[in-house]
């Protein structure tokens, strides 16, 4: 498959959850970005900007040892997401000729990403996130140059976090997902390892790198005043490629339903084709003609 400036590289173990046609349909809809899957259950092969290659969790393991010289601890999939900053060095061979990394989840719904990452930010920038307040796992690009595929060596904490079971959300904040979007400054926030987040905004502020942090995602992440999770109420658009705000006519980069797929109410049809234009909500995937809050 040709590469493109960005290639995002999804390691996924384990059956297809029932969603996986409705990300992969907005991976096809992304012409101009590869998406290499490296998966142990799903099907091999190449359709359009989407490849599937074969790997499991041991041969991941063993990979990761062979590129960073060491022995690592990666003996359960949510352990990868500690890994996600070094997946350039550890996908070297399967980047040449992308300008860009990417690391992604298959719990999102995509927007259009060039209409967000611009050939400006692509120029400009060497590590580029659509959260302001942390680097996100689901949508955090790195420029494919040794300098910065080796910054995950710049936090005093990786080996620990690359040798020992525990996770450490080392992609994103170590955690403190709640605090940060409370409004705490990461640097002056306590945690337990330096994260990704807290390398990138040092070395940026030092000047050493340039970082971009900016909301382009759309997902449940407010807490009420007794720290519950907020419901979400609302209705997005998705139309051949961009996804919208019902309502608000706000366009987004992607959807994370990371917790909205595991309520009951939500509801995921077994379309035999996914539709040009569909909704999506807390309730689920749905034909615009059955969602009122769409009419």
């Amino acid at each position: 498959m040709r590469k493109s400036d960005i290639t995002f590289i999804i390691p996924f173990f384990g059956q297809a959850p029932p969603w996986m046609p409705f990300f992969i349909k907005s991976c096809h809809s992304n012409r101009d970005v590869s998406f290499l899957i490296f998966a142990d259950c799903l099907q091999v092969g190449i359709s359009g900007n989407v490849e599937v290659i074969r790997l499991n969790l041991a041969d991941l393991k063993v990979l990761a040892e062979e590129k960073l010289r060491f022995r690592v601890s990666l003996d359960r999939p949510y352990k990868i997401c500690d890994f996600r900053p070094a997946f350039g060095l550890i996908f070297a061979d399967y980047l040449k000729g992308s300008r860009f990394w990417g690391t992604c989840d298959v719990d999102i719904l995509l927007g259009d990403i060039r209409k967000f990452i611009t050939e400006d930010l692509l120029s400009r920038y060497d590590v580029i996130t659509a959260k302001r307040e942390y680097l996100i796992g689901h949508f955090t690009l790195y420029r494919n140059t040794r300098k910065v595929n080796y910054l995950f060596k710049k936090s005093p904490h990786y080996l620990r976090v690359f040798q020992n079971s525990q996770a450490f959300a080392f992609d994103e904040c170590n955690f403190l997902w709640w605090k940060l979007l409370a409004g705490n400054p990461i640097q002056e926030t306590r945690s337990q390892i330096e994260s990704m987040s807290h390398v990138v905004k040092r070395l940026a502020v030092s000047g050493y790198i340039c970082a971009y942090f900016r909301s382009h995602v759309i997902e449940q992440d407010q807490l009420t005043s007794d720290g519950q999770l907020e419901a979400f109420t609302k209705t997005l658009i998705w139309e051949n490629g961009r996804l919208m705000d019902a309502r608000e006519n706000q366009e987004y980069i992607s959807f994370h339903f990371h917790f909205m797929k595991k309520q009951t109410i939500f509801n995921i049809p077994d379309w035999e084709e996914i539709p040009e234009r569909f909704a999506i909500s807390q309730a689920g995937f749905s034909y615009i003609n059955e969602c009122d809050t769409c009419k």
